[in-house]
């Protein structure tokens, strides 16, 4: 196993357990404060104050400031973590109407937005990992049944279902550029369908992705209920996600961090349940 935390575990935990850490979307986040050298990934930013950035957007402004932030982003990750080695970053807005602009976003664009912010990590020998995306459940009742739900009407980004998540990394075509699985944004996506056979099907699917899938954002998420819809990064002994999920996942070639952090008596039972399966 190669098991990252989130860098607010802090050094001492972080030492510890012989664990390395990943930095936040905001490099002068405190959490980073002395931790500098035990950083091994670095997740890009994927909004500001002027909202979600959108690489894929067909609007040109929107798309050129989305893309330089994320490219700013790798400089300084670079300059401050010596032995950083990935950047997660997300896709990109497919369609999201809930802010004060409108984003649009065209798959070809994604494509060769993906390929300039991997020419940035290249220049720094790091390899760019592309996360799936979560679904979005926006004024929906927890009451109502998937089936029922219009998927038209909620925000929507790029690589959220399984089989397009693989194919963008397939197009994009760069050797430094590799997925990323989140497996509480899965649960999110496998919560679009009614049967739980359907939904545990889905979560496998993910792992078609095969030898591309070199990091993971190990949270756990509620499979059986509608809480699922929520992105919850449970601890992974306190979820219903298939153990046969997990059990792959813990001997995955991968980078694996724990992407939640609920004090170390939460983490050691994580282990614990990790190692047993």
């Amino acid at each position: 196993m190669d098991i990252l935390l989130p860098s607010k575990a802090g050094r001492e935990v972080l030492t510890k357990y012989g664990f390395g850490a990943e930095a936040e979307t905001r490099l002068d986040a405190q959490s980073h404060e002395g931790i500098e050298d035990l950083v091994r990934t670095a997740h890009a930013p994927y909004s500001g104050p002027e909202g979600r950035f959108s690489i894929a957007d067909v609007d040109d402004g929107l798309r050129e400031e989305a893309i330089g932030r994320i490219e700013d982003y790798i400089e300084g990750a670079a300059a401050r973590f010596p032995n950083l080695e990935k950047i997660n970053m997300h896709c990109s807005p497919k369609r999201w109407a809930g802010e004060d602009r409108l984003l649009q976003g065209d798959y070809g664009r994604l494509i060769d937005a993906i390929r300039r912010i991997a020419a940035a990590g290249d220049r720094h020998g790091l390899i760019v990992a592309v996360e799936n995306n979560r679904a979005y459940w926006e004024g929906v009742g927890k009451e109502v049944p998937a089936e029922e739900v219009d998927r038209e009407a909620q925000n929507v980004y790029f690589g959220v279902e399984p089989d397009e998540w693989i194919q963008i990394q397939q197009d994009v075509a760069r050797d430094n550029v590799v997925l990323c699985l989140d497996t509480s944004h899965a649960c999110t996506y496998a919560q679009t369908l009614s049967g739980v056979e359907e939904r545990r099907t889905t979560m496998m699917k993910y792992l078609e992705a095969g030898e591309a899938l070199r990091h993971l954002h190990w949270n756990g998420n509620d499979l059986l209920t509608n809480v699922g819809r929520d992105d919850t990064h449970m601890s992974l002994h306190e979820d219903d996600l298939p153990d046969e999920l997990h059990a792959r996942l813990r001997d995955w070639d991968a980078t694996q961090l724990l992407e939640h952090w609920y004090g170390e008596d939460a983490l050691e039972g994580e282990l614990a349940y990790i190692k047993g399966l």
